[in-house]
């Protein structure tokens, strides 16, 4: 298999640039100002502690999973927490696969409306962000250049919005 040559202009969200992940600790609030714009989730103005926190709260419209979420101290552990406790503790919500890529786009612009440091590192990225991996996430990413890089062009349209 022949692995794709990146241009100079790729980025990659590590080092001087790992505040693109949506693991990066960012607090943010699940703003109220933005319910017209996303209906589909139910906005409780409560903060997250990082747009990974919110990412995996909105999975289920469980208040109670929103709680142990919020309570979860690192992203990456609500991450572990949805794969094991989604579908067997608590219900996924059945329409995810259809909203899922506006909760990324709604997690993204909280992120950077509370955290406008980061925003402001972001107007500075030129060029194409993409989110490469090593877990084999062909859909929010690339893996070995192959992928659709989802969280990458989310990224490239709230920079050039």
């Amino acid at each position: 298999m022949a692995f794709k040559e990146y241009d100079i202009n790729e980025i990659e969200f590590k080092g001087n640039k790992r505040f693109l992940s949506n693991m990066y600790p960012a607090p943010l609030k699940m703003d109220l100002s933005f319910k017209d714009e996303f209906p589909e989730f139910v906005f409780d103005g409560l903060e997250y502690g990082s747009s990974e926190h919110l990412y995996q709260a909105l999975k289920s419209n469980d208040k109670n999973w929103h709680k142990l979420i919020r309570e979860t101290e690192k992203p990456t552990k609500t991450k572990s927490l949805a794969h094991k406790l989604l579908g067997t503790d608590f219900k996924i919500r059945e329409d995810w696969d259809e909203v899922k890529d506006s909760a990324m786009r709604l997690c993204l612009i909280l992120k950077f409306t509370y955290n406008l440091e980061l925003y402001m590192e972001l107007l500075e990225i030129e060029g194409k962000i993409e989110e490469r991996n090593d877990w084999n996430d062909t859909y929010w990413g690339t893996y070995h250049g192959v992928g659709e890089n989802k969280l990458g062009i989310m990224l490239m349209e709230l920079r050039d919005k």
